[in-house]
């Protein structure tokens, strides 16, 4: 059999932890860590040597480009972090350049490779990415709302008293504050929202939703204020991700593809509960939505759609 063979380009903390998050959600990988200074991708295959003495995994390397040859996933975390004040969008022409020439690197040399695009905005890389690429659609993959997600489900664990994965609820669109929270089609322990919170005399009115929105939205804020960065929420993701392709497990998140029309706009990168398996990332059915939840989604997608084109210009 094989070894699965995944590139992680860029050595900051999000690299680094997403090569551990891999690392331990695919034992058998072999996990190639590429970043501008080799010294900072030396450090963190040093560190990762020393976690993975404790659990037996010892695949890591730090690389150059040519070592992405026949990589079965390329992960692009490099770029310029969100600095405050600023939204993800505002990075949107300096990361594009960054993923692009990343791209252009390793292109050839890994031409069946999937992408997941973690670099923010993540939604708008993906698709200068895919336009770059030429490739099929579901090869090309934003992390998108997965974090989002898995955020929302995290606030609802401690709000109704419940583990999160007894809870499925996703945030779809854009990774920003355009991310809407599909409350229509929300269940838990395998019932709808609505009926759980009847049954169990837990609240979650307008005015709560609201505020988990809020909080959905402010989560890296807050993190940031704390520690200096987001890193193991994004990585855990990423891991999660590349599981699902290795494995060919046919998950179900919530991440971004370029979706050739939704709501109205076309060509655009959102997030949508989607499948994972070996081929990449597909939408197999559309959401049943609310008739806000589809307006919200439409104002989301023209978001990323014109901040998709401008940066297009731009370069």
């Amino acid at each position: 059999m094989r070894q699965p063979k995944i590139v992680i380009v860029g050595a900051g903390l999000v690299g680094g932890s997403a090569a551990l998050f891999t690392a331990l959600a695919i034992p058998s990988a072999e996990i190639v860590v590429i970043d501008l200074a080799r010294v900072r991708a030396e450090g963190q295959v040093l560190d990762l040597a020393h976690a993975a003495a404790f659990w037996g995994h010892n695949r890591f390397h730090a690389g150059e480009y040519e070592d992405a040859r026949d990589a079965d996933i390329i992960v692009i975390t490099a770029g310029v972090g969100v600095k405050p004040g600023q939204t993800r969008l505002d990075l949107a022409k300096t990361n594009a350049e960054v993923a692009l020439e990343i791209v252009d690197r390793v292109a050839g040399l890994a031409p069946n490779a999937i992408y997941v695009i973690a670099a923010n905005p993540c939604d708008v890389l993906a698709a200068v990415v895919f336009n770059r690429l030429g490739c099929a659609r579901e090869r090309v993959i934003s992390t998108g709302t997965s974090l989002d997600t898995g955020r929302l489900r995290s606030l609802l664990s401690e709000r109704l008293g419940i583990v999160a994965p007894a809870i499925h609820a996703y945030v779809l669109g854009e990774h920003g504050e355009s991310a809407l929270i599909a409350w229509s089609g929300a269940t838990v322990s395998g019932m709808p929202l609505d009926a759980f919170l009847t049954k169990s005399g837990k609240e979650l009115g307008p005015a709560s939703r609201d505020l988990i929105l809020r909080s959905v939205h402010e989560a890296a804020k807050l993190i940031k204020e704390g520690k200096g960065a987001t890193h193991y929420g994004i990585a855990s993701a990423i891991g999660r991700i590349c599981e699902a392709l290795v494995h060919n497990t046919d998950l179900i998140i919530t991440v971004g593809v370029v979706h050739a029309e939704i709501e109205g706009i076309s060509e655009v990168c959102l997030s949508l509960p989607l499948v994972l398996n070996s081929t990449g990332a597909q939408l197999l059915a559309y959401p049943d939505l609310s008739a806000i939840e589809r307006t919200s989604l439409q104002r989301s997608a023209s978001i990323v759609k014109e901040a998709t084109d401008s940066v297009r210009a731009a370069l």
